[in-house]
């Protein structure tokens, strides 16, 4: 459905970038199909509440019929779960009696890490099969869309929450005050909300364009979260900016009347925004979006030219957008490697590309890697060196393209 006004205070929309008509980028396919349907993915500004969002939205039974995203194993990862436990247990928003909830729990790997320190835990995930998984390995999850009809029968069957924490699933649906509905109805009195997600000043930052696609509705701050929160009967009392998923906000809100008070770098936050988000740096956003996809296409297609192989490292939605948006097919980039067992065999969706074991691309490299899972860059690289690729230099495309030898 297209948008005709910003989807959290109704303000009018500016178009901010156009990146054409593609597959959503978790619709993985077991066969290449260039005839894959295919829908607009453009991201519109609204300079009234600084919401970031897409103007066009598929519905949740389109998006998550078929879905292979999967939270990765990583150290990086690792890292962060254990920064937000600390954050949480030191500044008082969980402790060893807390019944928490996660809401797109995907296969669990926070629950697992915060269970030990709690008094419960429960996960809340739409994806059927990967709820499947998370029950394989232990964590007791719901398979629902979380909203005020879903929280409420959890709450009759299990009691109110004192913490529920969102991670990277806000974003993901065309009505998030659905979900403050959810959270009213299950949060108790002087429990917490924690909603983390990609940061739209660092994306609008680092030229972060890639982490566009159609699951990606919106591209918060604190800016707009604050906005939406105060007309749905919540207030943040508390923010960081991490440096997990090319960089996200993590934002902690409790009911309006709630007797927490906000710490003082939420104002500070507000205010550092009106310029990270201000007209210049979104119109620098948008030049440097289609400035990146040309030099990308020109290296590449040089690289080709010289008789040797690129392959990309990590099937990412983000390099979905990349790949789809760059006009990559296999013709291009050969093969994908990746570490996902469900993803393996697969294609990259509108591009024909296959997705590989990542251990078989390591034994026998390409001459390059284009690193669409460049949040990962560190690790990946190390990765590779490790396993003898010596020789295979690195193509990073965010927040500049740049070869890594």
């Amino acid at each position: 459905m297209a948008s005709t006004g910003c989807r959290i205070c109704g303000g009018r929309l500016e178009e901010l970038v156009d990146l054409g008509a593609m597959p959503p980028a978790n619709w993985l396919l077991d066969v290449p199909d260039f005839e894959q349907e295919r829908y607009p993915l453009a991201l519109d500004h609204c300079s009234a509440c600084a919401n970031l969002q897409l103007r066009y939205c598929l519905p949740a039974d389109v998006l998550y019929g078929h879905y292979f995203y999967v939270t990765p194993t990583s150290s990086s990862l690792d890292r962060h779960y254990r920064w937000l436990l600390d954050v949480l247990f030191e500044r008082g928003y969980a402790g060893p009696r807390s019944a928490v909830i996660e809401v797109g729990s995907n296969r669990g790997a926070f629950l697992k890490a915060i269970s030990p320190h709690v008094g419960s835990v429960l996960g809340v995930d739409p994806a059927a099969n990967i709820v499947e998984v998370a029950r394989k390995d232990g964590v007791d999850t719901v398979c629902d869309f979380f909203d005020a009809d879903s929280a409420k029968r959890i709450a009759e069957a299990r009691g109110t929450a004192d913490l529920i924490v969102a991670r990277h699933c806000f974003a993901h649906n065309e009505w998030p005050q659905r979900m403050l509905e959810g959270a009213a109805a299950l949060l108790s009195p002087n429990g917490v909300l924690v909603i983390e997600n990609n940061y739209a000043a660092q994306m609008v930052r680092d030229v972060e364009f890639d982490q566009i696609y159609h699951e990606h509705m919106f591209y918060y701050s604190l800016s707009s979260l604050s906005a939406m929160l105060e007309r749905n009967g919540f207030r943040a009392i508390d923010v960081e900016v991490a440096a997990v998923h090319g960089g996200s906000i993590v934002c902690f809100a409790v009911p309006t009347n709630s007797e927490r008070k906000a710490h003082e770098r939420v104002a500070a936050l507000l205010e550092t925004e009106k310029k990270q988000l201000s007209p210049e740096a979104l119109e620098r956003f948008a030049k440097r979006t289609y400035a990146i996809r040309d030099e990308l296409r020109t290296v590449v297609s040089g690289i080709r030219d010289d008789g040797r192989r690129v392959a990309a490292y990590g099937a990412t939605a983000k390099g979905a957008t990349l790949m789809n948006f760059c006009g990559f097919t296999d013709a291009e980039v050969f093969a994908c490697a990746d570490s996902t067992p469900i993803k393996e065999g697969r294609y990259i969706p509108g591009t024909g590309i296959q997705i590989v074991a990542e251990s078989t691309l390591l034994q026998d490299p390409p001459d390059f890697f284009l690193l669409t899972a460049w949040n990962y860059k560190t690790e990946l690289i190390a990765k590779a060196r490790s396993a003898g690729a010596a020789e295979v230099e690195f193509i990073v495309p965010i927040p500049n393209v740049e070869i890594v030898r």
